[in-house]
């Protein structure tokens, strides 16, 4: 099983505005939608797409904290929640103009509580067997430890077997990276890298050779570099594709290494599965999830999602 943590959740709503979000002026919306969201829950999304079902993991607060859960509700995803003392849950907004260009607006929702964290982690390390892959994606709330997902991933490492994937930043991933978790997919500014091919495969072998089996750095409209332990760094260009929103899209990635985690693909697979993830999720509205045939058209690889 795949369980996917999201400790700051939040309510997407998605505008869409003709030419872009024009500062200081009336922008007319012709479009909305609203869709659970948060970096956790858009992997288990994607992932029910691909097939795969999940645990979202999250914590809530505040009436909007019932209305995400019902949200999931709504879509039949098995969900563990805790919740915090006070404070809302976010409302997050993003802007989309049909110039591909996404403005997102986001909310702050909770302070850090370490007992709604702490009991949030023993449900899950309560359930977790050999085997089980567990997703740690986003940012904590506002005043969380920087060892906050460090302490998860050894946690959850204690139990024999199971793979920690981590999609984080700032110092929450430096942290976290101490811990060598099973996969990584930051991006070359949460690195504190150019954002040039070269600069990413160097530090995406680098992470690798430091204990990390799997490393996919996201590198916007550029593309994407992975590297796995049974092959060297790998460059492979963005898919072109007409953009209508670009929220969700390294999430989709991030459920890509979760996939090829529980079906143990090669290298080269994981690589053409996460890249058509981006690119299909690039086309979808909001963080709504990409078509799977959609997906397997863009890597060619229909046999390897099963039937």
């Amino acid at each position: 099983m795949i369980y996917t943590i999201t400790l700051n959740p939040a309510v997407d709503v998605s505008l869409h505005v003709k030419d872009g979000l024009m500062p200081g002026s009336i922008n007319q919306s012709y479009g909305v939608r609203t869709d659970p969201g948060g970096k956790g829950i858009n992997v288990s999304k994607t992932l029910k797409v691909l097939g795969k079902e999940s645990v979202v993991c999250i914590g809530i607060c505040g009436d909007d904290g019932d209305r995400l859960l019902k949200m999931l509700g709504d879509v039949g995803t098995e969900v563990i929640s805790v919740r915090y003392p006070s404070g809302n849950t976010r409302i997050n907004v993003k802007i989309n103009g049909e110039n591909g260009v996404t403005t997102d607006i986001n909310g702050e929702g909770p302070l850090y509580d370490k007992g709604t964290v702490d009991e949030l982690k023993t449900l899950i390390r309560s359930r977790i067997v050999t085997g089980d892959t567990v997703v740690i994606s986003g940012r904590p709330p506002l005043g969380s430890p920087s060892m906050i997902y460090a302490d998860l991933i050894k946690c959850f490492k204690e139990v024999e077997g199971v793979k920690v994937i981590l999609d984080a930043s700032d110092r929450y991933l430096q942290e976290g990276l101490e811990e060598r978790p099973y996969a990584v997919k930051p991006t070359c500014e949460e690195l504190g890298i150019d954002n040039d091919t070269d600069s990413a495969k160097y530090e995406a072998s680098d992470l690798v050779m430091r204990g990390v089996t799997r490393c996919l750095i996201s590198m916007g409209s550029v593309g994407a570099v992975y590297c796995g332990r049974d092959m060297e760094a790998t460059y492979a260009r963005a898919l072109d594709v007409k953009v209508n929103c670009t929220t969700g899209c390294g999430d989709a990635m991030t459920a890509g290494l979760a996939y090829a985690s529980e079906e143990g693909l090669s290298s080269e697979d994981t690589l053409k599965l996460c890249m058509a993830l981006a690119a299909a999720e690039a086309e979808t509205e909001g963080t709504n999830p990409p078509l799977r045939a959609r997906v397997e058209e863009l890597a060619g690889i229909s046999p390897l999602l099963g039937q």
